[in-house]
């Protein structure tokens, strides 16, 4: 009971007022009911005092109740208190608790380093005196080695020098010699080149009539191919009902294989719209348009000047 208490004090207090409550209110019932009927003046006098005595006892116990709730309340409260102050005096205590250790950890952690900063130190202290001591002997057997160096290539030099001398004199003599042979080659090299020049000279002269005439063939070629496709155009040109003086017009006519037309545009055309459909229609009646003697001379692209009034 007193550990049910402890944990839950308010509902244990509740729960014990109620049934005291409880057993009041069946005493007073119970007294009522056991109550004789048809009792004398004074007997119902007695007994009504009765009731009074008994209300008054359960009032008294009811106050002593609630006292001793209230006792109970404030003891417990004050048991309350105390736990929190002796878990706050815990609490501190363990922080100082944890606070030493880290202090002595930190401590025991920067003496550790301390150590190791010095070992480190001395090992590197050392290791650069045998990093000098290893270099010094590393130069002294540089400077032997480039002493040894120094003296094997001056020996080398000598004989160098000798075998230079010798080489020079060997070299003169075939000099000489060479350029006896240059010269009689040169000589002879000199008149094929001569007689070389003069027949390429010759061959170039008749290339050159001969290009020249092919340029005027093909000129000619080219002037009777466009003069055919400007003649099929024209012929198949019908002029616009009611058109008077039309003026030239720049047409551009691009063909596939075969003088297949593939498009029809204008260039330089002051004209009306009828008038250069009726040119397009004329182009595309001509359609396939004269082919070259020569297929060298093919033009995609060509370019007419439709001239109306020299038809």
């Amino acid at each position: 009971m007193l550990e049910l208490f402890r944990k839950h004090p308010k509902a244990f207090l509740l729960s014990v007022g109620l049934h005291l409550l409880i057993i009041g209110f069946m005493a007073v019932k119970l007294n009522f009911l056991d109550r004789p009927k048809n009792l004398p003046a004074g007997d119902t006098a007695k007994i009504v005092q009765a009731e009074v005595v008994n209300q008054k006892q359960l009032e008294e116990r009811e106050k002593k109740k609630a006292m001793e709730e209230q006792r109970l309340r404030e003891a417990e409260e004050k048991r309350k208190a105390e736990e929190r102050r002796k878990a706050e005096e815990k609490r501190k205590a363990e922080q100082k608790r944890i606070a030493e250790e880290k202090r002595k950890a930190e401590d025991k952690r920067k003496a550790e380093e301390q150590r190791i900063a010095d070992e480190k130190r001395k090992t590197e202290e050392k290791q650069i005196a045998e990093e000098k001591r290893k270099a010094e002997e590393k130069r002294v057997a540089e400077e032997k080695r480039k002493a040894e160096e120094a003296r094997i290539a001056e020996e080398k030099r000598k004989a160098e020098e000798k075998r230079i001398a010798e080489e020079k004199r060997k070299a003169e003599e075939a000099r000489v010699a060479e350029e006896k042979r240059k010269a009689e080659e040169a000589r002879i090299a000199e008149e094929k080149r001569k007689a070389e020049a003069a027949r390429r000279a010759q061959e170039e002269l008749k290339a050159q009539l001969l290009a020249e005439e092919n340029q005027r063939r093909l000129a000619n070629l080219r002037e009777q191919y466009i003069a055919a496709i400007k003649g099929r155009i024209e012929r198949n040109w019908l002029k616009p009902a009611g058109s008077e003086k039309m003026p030239d017009c720049e047409v551009n006519v691009r063909q596939g294989p075969g003088g297949i037309i593939l498009g029809v545009s204008f260039g330089n055309c002051g004209a009306t719209q009828i008038y250069r459909d009726s040119i397009e229609n004329a182009v595309r009646r001509a359609d396939p348009l004269p082919t070259p003697e020569d297929p060298a001379l093919f033009q995609r692209e060509i370019t007419l000047i439709f001239k109306p009034e020299g038809l």
